[in-house]
């Protein structure tokens, strides 16, 4: 499963904040840069506060601006969140069951929906002689974090893909990420994801039950047992009865 949401600067801060539940888990499940235009700033391995603030600002870490043009720090979308959700019975399998495998499925397939979105959906927009037109790019950079547990402390292995608003042009120029191809091709990305976490699953000797929408649970994993581990579900369901 895929979600998006645009983010302030101030919005997006809040993943480095103890009190937030984003970096509950940065021991267990360390964060990373990704992406070749974050390679080209020469960010990669943990994400550290002072480079993630100074890119959700639209600045390098060198201090070189990111930015196209000048835009009101208040009204600026400082990232998009892309959030690749693990179904219920891939996280019981990963976390309750510890199988590392499964972990490793869940890194490999957020990492292939994010190089396809990438090469595909990362573009900007430039002033040409026959008026703005937007172009291709193929790089972006992303801070990922990955996490292990709902809002409500459910098993739920999820990672945000946080991708900064910034891509670079051929000619070595930043300007700002145009994101609307990838949300427009959020289903896609999702289903690739989806994909190929159910083919690295199989691989591991897992089971695939296809579900709905194009979603699976692992075969052998109950409804029972599912709900147990879903109190959102139980939630929702109890107001239906009532």
């Amino acid at each position: 499963m895929l979600s998006t949401s645009n983010l302030s600067a101030a919005q997006a801060a809040t993943y480095y904040t103890h009190e937030d539940y984003y970096s509950a888990e940065e021991a267990a499940h360390p964060t990373q840069w990704v992406g070749k235009g974050a390679a080209s700033l020469g960010l990669a391995g943990v994400v550290n506060q002072q480079e993630f603030s100074q890119m959700l600002s639209g600045q390098a870490p060198d201090g070189r601006s990111l930015k196209g043009k000048v835009v009101d720090p208040e009204k600026r979308r400082a990232a998009t969140d892309f959030t690749f959700s693990d179904p219920k019975s891939v996280s019981i399998a990963a976390l309750v069951q510890q199988d590392a495998r499964v972990l490793e499925a869940h890194h490999q397939a957020v990492a292939k929906a994010l190089s396809v979105l990438e090469e595909r959906y990362a573009q900007t927009r430039i002033s040409t002689e026959a008026g703005r037109t937007k172009v291709t790019t193929g790089n972006i950079a992303a801070a990922v974090f990955t996490h292990s547990t709902s809002r409500e402390a459910e098993p739920q292995l999820h990672s945000h893909c946080v991708v900064m608003n910034a891509t670079q042009l051929a000619d070595g120029r930043w300007f700002s990420l145009s994101n609307e191809a990838a949300i427009a091709n959020q289903k896609l990305l999702g289903q690739i994801y989806q994909n190929e976490l159910a083919v690295a699953l199989k691989q591991h000797g897992y089971q695939i039950e296809p579900k709905a929408h194009g979603q699976f649970e692992l075969a052998g994993y109950s409804s029972e047992l599912l709900k147990a581990f879903s109190t959102r579900r139980q939630q929702i369901l109890k107001l239906i009865e009532e």
